[in-house]
């Protein structure tokens, strides 16, 4: 190789991972404004063809109506369809109902509830199906979330306020973030981290920003893929399903946020949760009916799972003792996997994952740059060659 050749290369190599630090860690507060045509707004993709779920495992559940969230609240859950909200243990999932305004926004964890951000307010509902309260009445909001302690936290719909309740319900404090709020995500706390601290997920443009609430101020904030769909997070973890772009995004927010690594979804991936007890991230993909699991204890996603699922699996749960529900958002029912289920659907594709793992893996590549004088390993012979 030449010496031309020889500084080409380094300078490529050099500008990808330049390229490589300013996605991983570049962290504008300013990424609001205009993006490409064809990026955010994301929203659920309708499947290709007809659904074709797995009948070796897990249990079908007819429910009728189209299931668009799914929420935990203890070892039960909650779910919205259009004007209808359910409430039930994860085998019978559609126990209890009750009604609400079908303009709500999206179902979100409210600590020991569930919180649904509306036009006229927040409204509380408990594992019963039942309306605990309204916070904030009077105020339009377009995404909320609970904190352990009891607080509700809720972003404005028609601004870019953020509003913070205390476990009285009362308004405790506000503060200005970004424009946008479709979903609120608690950040997993670092260990020696004890601020409080949120994700503003902003699909119209396709980015994140971190929410802090303990400072009462927005922090960093990072574009999120091409068209981001919903976001999880789980212990030292978060996950973002790239819609637009068909991969499963990982995050890290020990300091700031930061794109930790990105994995290919089947298409239109939508859902995502954190299976905590088996370091797995599950997502759903709504344009082929697909439910996939990435194990990410390693810091880098490999598909560890692969689930035909029912048709339009817009929303997932997965509880802490490894049980996975899928509902469908056009009436194609659900599926509930036990423990043993999600065991098998791992063992069965053990094989392709080993594959999967073997070409990720970092090879000393066949034909490497020379280190020094008289080291000529890899190099061609073009001795003399002139450019």
């Amino acid at each position: 190789m030449s010496e031309n050749s020889r500084r080409r290369v380094i300078t490529s190599l050099l500008a990808g991972l330049s390229a490589s630090a300013v996605v991983l860690a570049g962290c504008s507060s300013d990424v609001e404004g205009d993006i490409d045509a064809g990026m955010g707004n994301a929203t659920p993709v309708p499947a290709a063809s007809p659904a074709a779920p797995d009948t070796a495992i897990g249990k079908a559940k007819k429910i009728d109506e189209g299931i668009t969230d799914a929420v935990l609240v203890g070892d039960r859950v909650v779910l919205k369809a259009g004007d209808k909200m359910f409430a039930g243990p994860l085998n019978n999932p559609i126990e209890r109902s009750m009604k609400l305004d079908a303009k709500c926004g999206e179902l979100a964890p409210g600590g020991p509830n569930a919180l649904l951000p509306c036009e006229d307010g927040i409204h509380v509902i408990t594992d019963q199906a039942t309306e605990a309260a309204v916070v904030g009445r009077g105020t339009n909001y377009s995404a909320a979330v609970g904190l352990e302690g009891g607080r509700i936290i809720g972003a404005h719909a028609d601004s870019n306020v953020v509003d913070v309740f205390g476990a009285d319900g009362e308004l405790a404090s506000d503060f200005k973030a970004a424009n946008s709020g479709s979903q609120l995500v608690v950040i997993p706390k670092a260990d020696s981290d004890a601020d409080v601290k949120l994700l503003e997920v902003n699909r119209p443009e396709t980015s994140v920003h971190e929410l802090k609430l303990d400072e009462s101020r927005a922090g960093s904030a990072l574009r999120a893929g091409i068209g981001v769909g919903k976001v999880a997070s789980g212990d030292h973890v978060i996950a973002a399903a790239d819609t637009k772009g068909n991969q499963l995004l990982i995050y890290t927010a020990t300091d700031i946020i930061r794109l930790h690594q990105a994995a290919p979804a089947p298409e239109a991936p939508w859902a995502v949760a954190v299976d905590e007890s088996r370091g797995i991230v599950w997502v759903t993909s709504t344009k082929v009916n697909k439910l996939t699991g990435y194990d990410v204890s390693s810091g880098t996603p490999v598909k560890v799972a692969d689930i035909n699922t029912v048709a339009d699996p817009q929303s997932i749960v997965a509880t802490e003792d490894g049980q996975i529900g899928v509902f469908s958002a056009t009436g194609d029912g659900a599926q509930i996997f036990d423990s043993a289920d999600v065991d098998k659907a791992v063992a069965d594709f053990k094989q392709d994952a080993e594959k999967i793992r073997e070409e990720m893996s970092v090879r000393e590549p066949a034909d490497k740059l020379p280190t020094g004088a008289g080291d000529t390993k890899g190099a061609d012979n073009s001795e003399g060659e002139t450019k």
